[in-house]
């Protein structure tokens, strides 16, 4: 059956291209995703990777967000059609006596109809089949399934010429698709919950800890969100992205559930953020009051020295692998001392921890190498964490899990702690902890 649509009509090289709007039904019904019998496809590995279907990524991210949320909204899709399949019929040739404002553009404006041929998704396959799942789906998918197939969307179509350009087209269209940054996707989503607290973190007039502020009659940005590296010469404390981290970790261990985008496609509701965010300001309140902090804020100037002096005590503290780190390991002491210690008293325990870095020190190896560089890999996070729990609260520790932390710190430093002893130098056998603080 032949589609008559409103068009818009473009070129960009050699290519003409038209686009027009379709409701997600009409859409599933006659475009079908790019496969490997089509005769323009390449045996390529690159191009049979691009026309790999996700079906685990289209059940578990796609299609809730099409059929829970009331604000979805896709880019435009980009569908291949035979040649001589469409025809476009220009609004000049349609009306007569167009206003002289409106000629110049009338061409490329008008009436397209499909009407023989298949319809190929080269971009957008994975939108085509959650949309065909919610459709045909049911109210368990979320509130919004039943109205899923009027929403209108943008499509592309793109006139068959040649196998060569058709591949051609199909794998720019797909290795070119750039995946938005770690911080812009912090900084813009609506639906994670923990971007959003994070976000909160930021604010101004919430008061929030990490805010801009006046110091020294200067404007000071605590946090660069930006990016997620911090320069040599920068006096941001932290960055967007390991505020996220701890963010996470501070929840998780609070008892808030489904705040990912992951977990769950619509934000929760204002009460839940606004509490959440409650919860991990007062964390960062009572950690900010530690020196290390309270020095930077009070004069962010000398941020760089400390971050790169490795024989300064709180080095580490201006690293965000290291921040990261500080706060998984107040989350593993307070796990460990099952409510007999007090997130103020873990964090005054912290504070008295030297977290220089030089090659001897017990933390080469967890998040930093002997050379300096930092290892930020969810690995070293939780092994430092281990170990910051374990300095500050041992007393709260089982023997179990003390020998645990022996074990796995040992062999982050290149010892075997099961080799016999008798059979190794000195300088390979393994190493006791270090001393836990004395409480």
């Amino acid at each position: 059956m032949a589609i008559t649509r409103p068009a818009l009509r473009g070129t960009m090289g050699s290519t003409t291209y038209y686009e027009i709007t379709m409701t997600a039904r009409e859409l599933t019904n006659s475009v079908r995703p790019a496969r490997e019998t089509d005769d323009w496809a390449s045996a390529s590995i690159d191009e049979r990777i691009q026309r790999e279907v996700n079906r685990s990524r289209v059940m578990s991210t796609i299609v809730p967000y099409l059929a829970q949320h009331p604000d979805r909204f896709f880019g435009s899709f980009i569908v291949l059609v035979p040649k001589g399949a469409v025809e476009f019929e220009p609004l000049a040739e349609l009306v007569g006596n167009l206003p002289a404002a409106y000629r110049s553009s009338s061409d490329n404006i008008g009436y397209l109809t499909i009407d023989k041929g298949e319809l190929i998704a080269l971009d957008g396959q994975h939108r085509l089949l959650a949309f065909r799942e919610v459709i045909q789906g049911g109210t368990h998918l979320g509130p919004h399934w039943s109205e899923v197939g009027d929403d209108e969307v943008c499509v592309l179509l793109i006139e068959a010429e040649s196998a060569q350009k058709t591949r051609r087209i199909f794998n720019k269209v797909n290795r070119h698709a750039k995946p938005t940054g770690r911080s812009d996707n912090i900084i813009t989503s609506e639906d994670d919950g923990y971007a959003l607290v994070t976000r909160r973190l930021l604010d101004a007039d919430l008061g929030a800890p990490f805010a801009e502020r006046v110091i020294k009659e200067q404007q000071y940005e605590p946090v660069n969100w930006t990016s997620n590296t911090l320069s040599q010469k920068t006096w941001r404390l932290t960055t967007i992205s390991a505020l996220y981290e701890t963010v996470q970790d501070i929840l998780t261990y609070e008892g808030y559930k489904k705040f990912s985008e992951k977990e769950s496609p619509v934000a929760p509701d204002e009460e839940t953020l606004q509490t959440a965010y409650e919860k991990v300001a007062s964390w960062w309140e009572e950690i900010l009051l530690m020196d290390a902090f309270r020095n930077a804020l009070r004069d962010p100037e000398t941020i760089p020295n400390t971050r790169y002096d490795a024989d300064e005590p709180h080095t580490l503290l201006m690293r965000p692998v290291g921040q990261i780190a500080l706060v998984r390991g107040l989350v593993y002491a307070l796990t460990t001392g099952n409510g007999t210690l007090s997130l103020y008293d873990a964090v005054r325990r912290a504070n008295r921890l030297d977290f220089s870095c030089p090659p001897s020190s017990v933390w080469r190896d967890t998040i930093v190498r002997a050379d300096g560089r930092m290892v930020a890999r969810k690995e070293a996070y939780d092994l430092a964490a281990r170990l910051i729990a374990y300095m500050i609260a041992a007393d709260h520790m089982s023997e179990e899990t003390k020998q645990r932390l022996w074990e796995d710190w040992n062999k982050a430093r290149g010892k075997d702690p099961h080799s016999e002893l008798d059979e190794l130098e000195e300088h390979e056998q393994p190493e006791e902890l270090p001393e836990p603080l004395e409480v």
